[in-house]
């Protein structure tokens, strides 16, 4: 009569021939791994291509600017604070959005410091932005506001006008690039392409014009109210399209 073996007696066993029964067991319980899966190698290639177009400018922005100096700097901030509410009184009412919109812009008080480097006194400046598509009624404005003198005039796209043209030209900066993409699949041998990540971009290059620092200057000093002088120039609007492509 065949007597069947305990868990304990084959525990027994084990210890006695000195095996690892730890690893014995697992072996006896776990089931095969399977060989891993071999994963396809992939090929990455990288491209990019983008497309252009040129818009008149419609955005007109002229920065106006104070200076003023003084011994201490409170005063120096409130000489400020004077001319720019003045300004604000006589711009203000003229507001139309879109049209003519006004705003301050940067005010700044910092020493002044002589041969010795101590502190002899205090400057200051501050700015009002004028800006809008209404550039007769803007040069008219900044004419008027004897106390500020035109710092800067910035010609650029009105936030409507830099969109169209953004969507005018995105379609063809997709074709470029489905073109290019398939073109270097081909180059390269493969059959087909699948689209892997992409990223879009969208700039605006200036091309305005700015008025002359000696007409500027010759403006300040005029006694009568005299309107800027301004011309819009292009602004050169690109979409740029890049991102990676997996070739099967």
């Amino acid at each position: 009569m065949t007597t069947k073996p305990t868990p304990a007696l084959a525990l027994a066993c084990l210890l006695a021939i000195g095996l690892p029964w730890g690893s014995a067991l697992a072996q006896n319980l776990s089931p095969t791994s399977p060989p891993a899966a071999q994963v396809a190698p992939h090929q990455v290639l990288h491209l990019s291509a983008s497309a252009h177009t040129e818009v008149p400018q419609d955005w007109l922005v002229m920065t106006l600017a104070v200076q003023k100096e003084g011994v201490q700097a409170p005063a120096v901030q409130k000489q400020l604070n004077a001319v720019l509410s003045a300004a604000l009184a006589v711009a203000s009412p003229l507001a139309k959005p879109g049209a003519l919109d006004v705003s301050t812009g940067e005010m700044d008080v910092s020493p002044r410091y002589g041969r010795e480097g101590k502190i002899n006194g205090w400057t200051g400046s501050a700015q009002l932005v004028l800006q809008g598509r209404d550039a007769v009624q803007i040069a008219t404005l900044a004419a008027r506001l004897q106390e500020l003198t035109v710092a800067q005039i910035d010609w650029q796209l009105s936030p409507e006008q830099k969109i169209a043209a953004e969507s005018r030209i995105q379609a063809e900066a997709v074709s470029r690039f489905q073109s290019k993409a398939q073109a270097l699949t081909q180059q390269f041998g493969f059959a087909a392409y699948t689209l892997r990540e992409v990223r879009v971009n969208a700039q605006e290059a200036q091309e305005g014009s700015a008025m002359p620092r000696m007409a500027m200057a010759q403006m300040a000093a005029a006694p009568a109210p005299t309107p800027t002088p301004t011309l819009a120039g292009k602004s050169r609007v690109v979409v740029n399209i890049s991102g990676s492509i997996v070739l099967r």
